[in-house]
């Protein structure tokens, strides 16, 4: 089956019609990710139209892993959306609904990834301009849980070739979302990965994050065996680590 990659949580689709930018569509989502406990069947997402024309909408899930700490998809089968396409008018809302095709037992976590993707609008022949017109492409997570599962979290830091990385290793079975990615060293520097979303690491998953360092900023090297304190949040969790840096 083929498989695809993602990227990013909200991606902007440029279709080249003409010299002059026209916008995407104005969109409100809620809520912006989705958890069905393994006891529940379904889950509800309000989808809203603040824009002055209608918007024509298409709703696609795939099932969500990782290997080798990248993001993989591949189209679900045992998570559907309803309905598969719609279109909202100017100012109104619709409910999409999120349904399981089965109520078994879930041990852990189930992960996937639901894309609603605005559709062009069709192309007036007789009109001189139209514009660069952006369509919207909006990517958000789904979880089925059982509600006991937990994530378990193991991290390494390390320097190479490449420059300074951190990889955190989920052993437990409920997914962790990581923000607010610092390093701090043992000189009490401290160098930023991500102040906001750094990304997931999914259950039985591991993911790297590197360190990009910003223009005009001193190069900064790890020292083998020194210690290095990973900072930052799972979620409404503090994570603090301390770990002793590698390097390569």
């Amino acid at each position: 089956m083929k498989l695809f990659r993602q990227f990013s949580l909200l991606t902007l689709l440029a279709l080249n019609l003409a010299p002059q930018p026209a916008g995407a569509a104005a969109l409100r989502i809620s809520p912006i990710g989705v958890d069905i406990r393994s006891d529940e069947r379904a889950a509800a997402v309000t989808i809203f139209n603040s824009d002055n024309e209608p918007v024509t909408l298409q709703v696609r899930l795939f099932k969500w892993g990782q290997v080798d700490g990248e993001d993989r998809l591949e189209p679900a089968t045992d998570l559907i959306a309803s309905p598969p396409s719609l279109k909202i008018e100017p100012n109104k809302s619709f409910t999409l609904r999120v349904a399981r095709t089965s109520t078994g037992a879930v041990a852990g976590e189930l992960s996937y990834r639901l894309f609603i993707d605005e559709l062009p609008k069709p192309i007036d022949p007789r009109a001189v301009s139209q514009g660069v017109r952006m369509v919207l492409r909006t990517s958000m997570p789904v979880f089925v849980v059982d509600k006991t599962a937990i994530a378990r979290l193991a991290w390494r830091v390390w320097e190479d070739k490449g420059g300074i990385h951190a990889e955190a290793t989920n052993s437990g079975l409920r997914h962790a979302k990581i923000g607010g990615l610092r390093l701090e060293l043992a000189d009490g520097s401290v160098l930023t990965l991500a102040q906001g979303l750094a990304g997931y690491v999914l259950a039985g998953s591991a993911k790297r994050f590197d360190y990009q360092a910003t223009s005009g900023t001193p190069p900064v090297h790890l020292k083998s065996g020194a210690p290095v304190t990973v900072l930052a949040k799972n979620d409404l969790l503090d994570i603090r680590d301390s770990v002793a840096a590698e390097v390569r």
